[in-house]
């Protein structure tokens, strides 16, 4: 995987488009990232992927056509950049979140919290962006060994 230089560049993936609209507000704000760039499907990501680097992908799980799972597989086996999933789907303790995290995904977060906690979403994406994966994954308590979602204490 290609490591980029300068502001943090981040693909959104949702078929939402007030999502993928409140999460390039969140972003947007901030000097360190780039302006978000925005796919509205699996299809249209791997095209986006095909032509440009990403430090990170924020990536939606359902999605009509290709699914976030199927998508996450195919951005893993190519090498293609890291991945975050962010999908209400991926809430502690599911079974997507494990699937998700066992095929390469580095860290979810719940899409219902990205307007209340989006301190804590950037902070997440600086770390994984920087390198500091068990700090990222720490935060998100997962346990990998396991395989599983750890809950807090």
């Amino acid at each position: 995987m290609k490591v980029m230089l300068g502001a943090i560049r981040t693909l959104i993936v949702d078929d939402s488009s007030t999502l993928r609209a409140m999460l390039d507000v969140v972003i947007s704000k901030h000097r360190d990232f780039r302006p978000p760039e925005h796919a509205a499907n699996a299809l249209q990501a791997i095209e986006t992927l095909d032509v440009r680097l990403f430090d990170l992908v924020l990536l939606d799980i359902n999605m009509p056509g290709m699914n976030g799972l199927q998508l996450l597989d195919h951005i893993v086996s190519n090498d293609l950049a890291r991945v975050m999933i962010v999908s209400a789907s991926s809430v502690r303790g599911s079974e997507i979140r494990v699937d998700a995290l066992k095929r390469g995904a580095i860290a979810c977060f719940d899409k219902a919290n990205c307007i209340r906690e989006a301190d804590r979403l950037v902070g997440l994406i600086r770390k994984i962006v920087a390198g500091k994966y068990e700090d990222a994954l720490c935060s998100e308590n997962i346990d990998m060994a396991m395989g599983r979602v750890a809950e807090k204490a």
